[in-house]
């Protein structure tokens, strides 16, 4: 569907919904003006049937002797009203106070009608209606409803009776047909439909012409988004000659759409350089990748290598020491290079258990830790060996449980690596503490001492592996530890000061857990 046909469709639901709003309200207001009139109306030929009813019975009664008790009176105001002529004739010019009156009745004491302005209902039983004055204090749609579905008659009764007696003597009962007032309602709704038709009719021709003449602008900016997209910055615009001056607002757009084509050029231009660049980093990356297999051929070529060297060097170190047996006592000379053999080959040991384990694949068993309980395990374990070196180990924790997902073994052994790091540092003695913290979705843990601090040279080479500052000092402990908390998605760093100490910092992905 067109903008254009959205546009006449809308505009004529917006009248259609007007003028049905507009003709609700005038209905209300007329149904309302039709049924106080016709209450009204009926209301006066009542009044005036009554007081024409008591001056004829005042008048014929003195032409007659005074009756002996009620029932007498009772019998001779019914003949008078029966029989004088007059009050039919009364009763039917009443009828022209309003077009919705129907009939008017006078029913005796037994419920009789004794007069009326329809002769052949005289000599019936009264009917009672609705009344109409309940009906004309009714919602106006229930009244609207019931003139245009329902043909009902509503009454307007007035009694009339002598007084002392509660029961009345006369009734005179205004019957108010709903025919008479849809039929002069009609009129008013075939009216207001006119007047609706015709304003829908011409929402249409005005909606259909207006959104030839506003919408002659979007070619523009339609041809303009042409010619961008064909590579035609600054072409000429065919439709320029139809429309000179566009509205402002449209004039807007399309210069902006201008400006947007002259970023569209650049961007295309940047998108093929950007195009080059990416292909010689693809080039670069296959060249890595190559290299990296290559490397990873290379590590399990020599991961083999390590593992025989290793053989040899434990027959080496074997026979060593069954050399030493069998000699006794040697010389000190002797002894001094069979010593020097023996800690080589421990040193080779220990360099080929260290490249084993970094060339072979770890299997980190993951389950639900608490690493509170994990660093306060380290802090026990090591307390006895820092109180001989003259340090007290404080341990911190700002929650009762910090869960985790790890392998206890590794994170434990990542920890030890750190403390007894810390304890070999501070020689002179000093304080050691390790705070265990929870921030947002993460576990910190910290481990800091107030010892010399790293020196400044070694501070960029502290996770690489075999670097070491100690002269006994194997240079893989910070290396497992680094390579432990990449294993378990979380981040080390430090901070140190030369002569106030240093502190590590390790951040974990706390454990979440879900309802």
């Amino acid at each position: 569907m067109s903008l254009r046909v959205r546009l006449v469709l809308l505009i004529v639901a917006l009248v259609a919904l007007v003028a049905i709003a507009v003709s609700a309200v005038h209905l209300a207001s007329l149904v309302d003006l039709l049924s106080a009139d016709a209450l009204e109306r009926s209301k006066t030929a009542a009044e005036q049937a009554s007081t024409f009813v008591k001056e004829h019975i005042a008048q014929h009664s003195e032409s007659h002797e005074a009756p002996p008790d009620l029932n007498g009176v009772k019998a001779l105001w019914t003949e008078i009203v029966s029989s004088d002529p007059d009050i039919p004739t009364m009763l039917v010019n009443s009828l022209k106070l309003s077009q919705a009156i129907k009939d008017i009745n006078i029913a005796g004491p037994a419920g009789t009608i004794v007069a009326s302005s329809n002769p052949p209902d005289v000599g019936k039983s009264l009917v009672i209606l609705p009344s109409f004055e309940d009906w004309s204090a009714g919602p106006f749609y229930t009244r609207l409803l019931d003139l245009v579905k329902r043909r009902a008659d509503y009454q307007l009764l007035i009694p009339l009776g002598v007084k002392g007696e509660a029961q009345p003597l006369f009734r005179i009962q205004v019957i108010v047909s709903s025919v008479l007032l849809r039929a002069a309602l009609l009129g008013q709704i075939t009216t207001l439909a006119y007047v609706s038709a015709a304003a829908l009719l011409i929402s249409i021709f005005i909606t259909t012409v207006s959104t030839n003449r506003v919408l002659r602008p979007l070619k523009r900016i339609e041809a303009t988004i042409d010619r961008i997209v064909q590579g035609n910055f600054l072409g000429a615009d065919p439709l320029s000659i139809t429309q000179i001056n566009p509205p402002t607002e449209f004039a807007i757009v399309e210069g902006k759409l201008n400006v947007l084509g002259e970023r569209f050029r650049g961007a295309r231009e940047q998108a093929v350089e950007l195009q080059h660049n990416l292909d010689g980093l693809l080039d670069r990356m296959a060249t890595e990748l190559d290299v990296a297999t290559r490397l990873a051929a290379i590590s399990r070529i020599t991961g083999g290598v390590a593992h025989e060297i290793k053989n040899p060097l434990n027959a080496i170190s074997l026979r060593l020491d069954l050399l030493r047996a069998r000699l006794g006592e040697p010389e000190e000379e002797l002894a001094a290079e069979i010593d020097i053999l023996s800690n080589e080959v421990r040193r080779l040991d220990r360099v080929v258990k260290t490249f084993l384990d970094f060339s072979r694949p770890v299997d980190v068993k993951l389950t639900e830790v608490d690493l509170v309980a994990i660093a306060r395990e380290v802090a026990e374990l090591t307390t006895p060996q820092a109180r001989l070196a003259k340090i007290q180990v404080w341990f911190e924790d700002s929650a009762e449980s910090a869960p985790i997902r790890g392998d206890s073994d590794m994170l434990k052994q990542a920890i030890l690596n750190l403390v007894l790091n810390a304890i070999e540092a501070m020689k002179n003695g000093g304080n050691l503490w390790l705070r265990v913290s929870r921030e947002a979705n993460a576990v910190i843990l910290n481990v800091s001492d107030d010892g010399p601090g790293i020196p400044g040279d070694a501070r960029d080479k502290v996770f690489q592996l075999y670097f070491t500052t100690k002269l006994r000092g194997s240079g893989i402990g910070l290396a497992m530890t680094y390579r432990a908390v990449q294993l378990h998605n979380g981040t080390i760093n430090f901070s140190t000061e030369t002569g106030r100490g240093t502190a590590f910092q390790m951040t974990f992905p706390a454990l979440v857990r879900y309802a």
